[in-house]
């Protein structure tokens, strides 16, 4: 059973970065922020705020969801493909691990610190093997992204006793005003509004799915293995995300990874999984 939800995790939110890049052809990257978290708040209307503080709720908000994926909208409009920007995302991991030790004081292993080098010299032959100024910008953001992720962990740590589709719903309220602001001074009215005011079919099937599988049920089912078994066993899961995300961009997209980038993006998922598994024999 649960291996058959970790699995569904994997392809749901694999498929999500594919069906991020259709919606950002339907909508500019704070209008597609906003109404994703928006919609994602809805829950609020029947669910009581979890007890947990607010720092620790507008942490989770502004840098786990917020910055993750603002930076990283505006990394795929910037001409970053969908597996690529999986993998890349993925240093959340690592990342987590430096902010970790920098202010909260934590310790890391060997294993872990090289888990983290051998990562960023995977993002090294990433990025010498995009072309123009541009890609690299997007690279850039995609590791904004990765960085935004690492930090809204730590505030999430401090969400564990809370129910986790509670957390999710009032931690996605957080942004949503400063977001549509930023989206009408930035875009417009028109632009920022678009959902409503000029609706299309692709435009609110894209925002569904990254709401309610993805958020909704994704979210839950990942809190509930979270809960049920050691960090240890379920990080590996967060592997095969990447993984599904390049098959379904391939099929979907046309994107093609070889050569310097395929070498690059095995790189990167070996370091992170020196890092993931140095993290569960230490928490043993």
């Amino acid at each position: 059973m649960h291996i058959a939800a970790s699995l569904l995790i994997a392809a749901t939110w694999g498929l999500n970065f594919t069906v991020i890049r259709f919606g950002l052809d339907e909508f500019t990257p704070l209008a597609f922020s906003t109404w994703r978290f928006l919609l994602g708040a809805l829950p609020v209307l029947v669910l009581p705020r979890p007890a947990i503080s607010w720092k620790a709720l507008a942490g989770t908000g502004i840098f786990l969801f917020a910055g993750q994926f603002v930076f990283l909208f505006f990394a795929m409009e910037a001409g970053l493909p969908p597996g690529l920007t999986s993998v890349l995302v993925q240093l959340q991991g690592p990342l987590t691990l430096v902010l970790a030790a920098l202010f909260l004081g934590e310790r890391a292993t060997p294993g872990q610190w090289a888990g983290l080098a051998v990562a960023m010299a995977g993002v090294v032959v990433i990025a010498c093997s995009v072309e123009g100024s541009a890609s690299l910008i997007s690279v850039g953001l995609a590791l904004l992204s990765a960085l935004s992720w690492g930090a809204g962990n730590l505030f999430l740590r401090e969400t564990r006793s809370a129910a986790v589709l509670s957390v999710t719903a009032w931690a996605s309220l957080v942004p949503t005003i400063p977001l549509l602001i930023a989206g009408v001074l930035q875009d417009g009215w028109s632009a920022t509004m678009a959902p409503v005011l000029a609706p299309t079919l692709r435009g609110w099937l894209v925002l569904l799915y990254t709401v309610v599988p993805v958020m909704w049920v994704g979210y839950l089912a990942w809190g509930t293995l979270l809960r049920t078994y050691p960090a240890g066993k379920v990080g590996p899961i967060s592997l095969l995300v990447p993984c599904c995300a390049l098959v379904f961009s391939s099929l979907l997209t046309g994107e093609t990874v070889g050569g310097w980038r395929l070498a690059g993006i095995a790189v990167v998922l070996g370091g992170v999984a020196l890092g993931i598994f140095a993290s569960g024999r230490r928490a043993k």
